[in-house]
């Protein structure tokens, strides 16, 4: 499904069918995909849109296959920078669908964690309207399914796309079971989406105050460190504190290097080390949902700045673990160490103690 409404808009070129076919394409190229375990599929039920959305919307939406091109365009222009198609019914169904089985798969032990790959977005998209090329608010419902099914009492949701998820906070805002963190590019309220909601002292209202963290960027050009330093003291203490029992995060890659919206100079590299971060939490269960991805990745050099070639093992592979001083415990829930992959007894037994 491709936006050919008019070849001078700049939105064809960033929510493209490539956005999908260029991570697989790397996945398999680098042979991370034969590591993987495919999840198969499937459509979001109304019932389950239902957790985010009204029915009006639902309603709204699902009239869109039988739309004319004049009628789909005079729907698009009730919303925010959205373009409805006789396919995104479908499609969205199937992208917030996909959530969920990664949910059902890493909740009931199948797999340890996850990412799927879904478009459209979602983030953006609010309990009555589509927004900024999001339909149905895929992590936000992923949150809602994880409580109902699973009786999940908390949920941390990090959301590292360069705008700011405004739907997911909305849906969130005074709820104190689920944590929102959000860093986005701001500049004063002069970047997308323009809103006050986005600084820094929206926290939340009523008794979710306080469980929404908005870390507004006013400049370009943030480094790894900047993405690090607002990790570790900013994010983990609270995440820490809050103890969640799931985390879902909205990985849009339009905050890596490369893209000419985001503007900021943090590689590749980085992103592991924040994903690693956060499998420290909630006992590991993480489920990543695709956002949106730099345009500038159908370029060749800049794919091969963000998707270089992954560098040869060494021995022993560790990552980075919090250590906590002895007298403070564990929290339920968490791991004082966390090393990607098993080690010797007697290697970790090292690392460990000296």
């Amino acid at each position: 499904m491709r936006l050919f409404w008019k070849d001078n808009d700049p939105a064809c070129k960033i929510e493209v069918p490539e956005r999908l076919t260029v991570s697989h394409e790397a996945l398999v190229r680098t042979g991370l995909a034969d590591r993987c375990v495919s999840v198969p599929v499937r459509e979001a039920t109304d019932a389950e849109i239902l957790l985010a959305h009204s029915e009006e919307y639902l309603e709204a939406v699902k009239k869109t296959p039988y739309m004319s091109l004049e009628d789909l365009m005079e729907l698009t222009r009730q919303y925010g920078d959205v373009y409805f198609h006789p396919n995104i019914y479908h499609c969205a169904k199937l992208a917030a669908g996909a959530a969920l089985q990664l949910v059902d798969s890493v909740m009931t032990g199948k797999v340890r964690n996850g990412m799927a790959l879904v478009r459209p977005p979602g983030h953006h998209s609010m309990r009555s309207a589509a927004n900024g090329f999001c339909v149905f608010n895929n992590v936000a419902i992923a949150a809602r399914y994880a409580k109902q099914k699973y009786g999940v009492r908390r949920v941390l949701i990090v959301d590292w796309d360069i705008h700011h998820g405004q739907g997911v906070q909305y849906c969130f805002e005074d709820d104190p079971s689920v944590l929102y963190f959000s860093w986005h590019r701001y500049e004063h309220q002069k970047f997308w989406p323009h809103l006050r909601n986005s600084d820094y002292d929206i926290v939340g209202k009523e008794k979710g105050a306080g469980f929404n963290i908005n870390v507004p960027w006013n400049k370009v050009g943030m480094e790894n460190g900047d993405y690090l330093s607002v990790f570790c003291h900013v994010l983990l203490p609270v995440a820490y504190e809050f103890c969640p029992d799931l985390v879902l995060v909205c990985a849009g890659f339009d905050s890596a290097i490369g893209d000419p919206e985001g503007e900021m100079c943090a590689t590749p590299d980085v992103f592991a080390h924040l994903t690693h971060l956060l499998m420290n939490l909630a006992g590991g269960k993480l489920c990543a949902v695709l956002e949106v991805r730099p345009p500038s990745l159908y370029k060749k050099d800049a794919e091969e700045k963000v998707w270089p070639e992954p560098p040869k093992r060494v021995t022993p592979p560790v990552c980075a673990a919090l250590v906590l001083p002895d007298d403070v415990a564990c929290p339920e829930g968490c791991e004082r160490f966390s090393f990607s992959e098993d080690l010797d007894p007697l290697l970790a037994s090292k690392l460990r103690y000296g």
